[in-house]
């Protein structure tokens, strides 16, 4: 599967979620780098976290590994795609009406602090502002 072919079949599953254009952008990266030949087991692992983020809401932490990071609003989580061959974490945000934001896509690097989701919390909130403000425009 080539490059092209990744991201329109990326843009199929997605197609429903709100996507800020920096998680978009970091998703394409990884797509072309680290997940480079291993997209057809990446996607297997997407539809199902999807589908997980789609039925379990604000619970989606319960199941997957997934978690709900601490330090914030109670409402972001850590969406963890991980196979003996990628460790993928999408950083979301879930709001109590159910709306879903993507706001953040990166590679972690089992047991190297300088990867894990702790250095993207910051930047969390900003992001989430920007797509509510170019929601309410």
């Amino acid at each position: 599967m080539n490059t092209k072919e990744a991201l329109q079949l990326l843009k199929s599953y997605l197609e429903n979620f709100a996507m800020h254009p920096l998680f978009l952008k970091e998703l394409a990266s990884l797509l072309k780098n680290e997940l480079k030949g291993k997209e057809s087991r990446f996607f297997k692992l997407l539809v199902t976290q999807l589908k997980n983020i789609q039925d379990f809401g604000i619970m989606v932490h319960t199941v997957d590994s997934n978690e709900k990071i601490q330090g914030l609003d109670g409402h972001y989580y850590s969406i963890h795609f991980t196979q003996s061959q990628f460790n993928i974490r999408f950083l979301i945000h879930i709001s109590n009406d159910n709306a879903v934001y993507f706001l953040s896509a990166f590679y972690e690097r089992g047991g190297k602090k300088a990867t894990d989701y702790s250095q993207y919390t910051s930047v969390l909130p900003s992001r989430l502002k920007d797509m509510e403000e170019n929601y309410n425009e």
